[in-house]
């Protein structure tokens, strides 16, 4: 049977409609999941939105404050920030905005949350201090460490430290602990928290770690790491590193010890099952000075910063370590620079090294050599956030 030319014309509208409409379903798939994006704040009160395929910034998030630390919800879309003013700004990394503030000052108390901060209340050379900040992996808490200055009308009072439960969903802070008589000035300087899956407990990487029941705040276990091996043997010490890779139940870190034989230092890859509460430590090269360390999303590959040398001696070149073999498979220098980061792409092909000045540069994971230099024209303020390529 012929078709007449207005049943063509009909026809072909509607594949037009379902194409577009697949089109746009597509474009839709695509905003939500955002390729393969990263994020870092910066001075000028933004968060800036980095796609690391196109490797260039394609967006900004308006934030309140000069973001300062960030926290990753474990579904990986919102990011809690602190800024300089002590606030946490909640932003929803789909929709792009801030979409709520939780303000802990008023007109006499001011706490400040504290990370990776030395104690100075204690004197400089004193070891007290006190850090950290954890979400919750149901997204209702966020816990850190506060401590309060209240302003009165002729003098300011510095209190003790207390361990602060802060509800996100009525934004206030719902009840406070003091921290254990061991832990009387806080935890110790750059600790680092992780909540276990469900919830209940608070993972503290210390000098050991420390697993405290967060509805009372009392340690009801404890992993000595800190307790050498053999005699003469130096302590382990693990860190809760923001690896987006890790399981709910797993943390991966580099830790540094003696090898039992020769008693020679060595980097080592440490593994905890949160689950089992079994740590599992396998050396992988010659302890020498470094400046971070990521693992490749597939766990095949370690890439380091090396370094010999202070100030302008100061010489840095790139390590790749075949996590397998144990071995370090190609090394490249690179001119030095006064502060060094880097993370890794979330698809691992690339390296993201940059400061705290307006620069970032980008780096191949395979070959070791300089794709991108990036001038953002604004200085970096926080960490640099990957997300997981199997979430992002």
């Amino acid at each position: 049977m012929k078709q007449s030319i207005r049943e063509r014309w009909l026809i072909l509208a509607v594949a037009i409609l379902i194409g577009v409409s697949c089109g746009m379903v597509r474009a839709a798939d695509t905003a939500s999941t955002g390729g393969h994006i990263s994020y870092v704040g910066t001075l000028d009160h933004k968060l800036l939105i980095f796609d690391d395929d196109k490797e260039e910034v394609v967006g900004e998030i308006q934030l309140i404050g000069i973001p300062r630390s960030t926290i990753l919800s474990a579904d990986q879309k919102t990011l809690y920030i602190v800024n300089s003013k002590m606030a946490i700004e909640i932003v929803d990394l789909v929709a792009r905005k801030v979409t709520g503030t939780i303000e802990l000052s008023d007109e006499k108390n001011t706490p400040s949350i504290l990370t990776d901060v030395r104690n100075w209340a204690y004197g400089a050379d004193t070891l007290p201090r006190f850090s950290g900040v954890a979400v919750d992996p149901g997204g209702q808490f966020l816990y850190a460490t506060l401590r309060v200055v209240q302003k009165d009308k002729s003098e300011y009072h510095l209190y003790p430290p207390k361990f602060a439960v802060i509800n996100l969903d009525t934004k206030s802070v719902e009840k406070t602990f003091d921290f254990p008589k061991e832990y009387s000035k806080g935890f110790g300087f750059r600790s680092t928290f992780k909540v276990s899956a469900d919830g209940k407990y608070l993972w503290v990487f210390d000098s050991d770690i420390v697993i405290i029941d967060l509805s009372t705040f009392a340690i009801v276990d404890r992993i000595p790491l800190s307790k050498p091996p053999f005699p003469g043997a130096s302590a382990y010490h693990l860190t809760a590193m923001n690896d987006p890779n890790d399981d709910a139940n797993t943390v991966t870190t580099v830790s540094v010890s003696v090898d039992p034989i020769v008693h020679k230092g060595t980097i080592g890859l440490a593994t905890l099952n949160m689950a089992s509460r079994e740590v599992k430590y396998t050396p992988i090269g010659v302890a020498l000075p470094m400046m971070g360390f990521m693992i490749s999303p597939d766990r095949k590959f370690g890439y380091s910063v090396m370094y010999t040398g202070a100030g302008e001696n100061r010489e840095t070149e790139w390590w790749l370590w075949d996590i397998e073999s144990h071995q370090v498979i190609k090394k490249e220098p690179f001119q030095s620079r006064q502060s060094i980061n880097f993370v890794m792409s979330t698809d691992g092909s690339k390296m993201f090294l940059y400061s705290s000045g307006n620069t970032v540069e980008v780096w191949d994971a395979k070959t070791l050599t300089s794709r991108k230099f990036i001038d953002l024209n604004k200085n970096i303020t926080t960490d640099w956030v990957i997300l997981a390529a199997a979430k992002n």
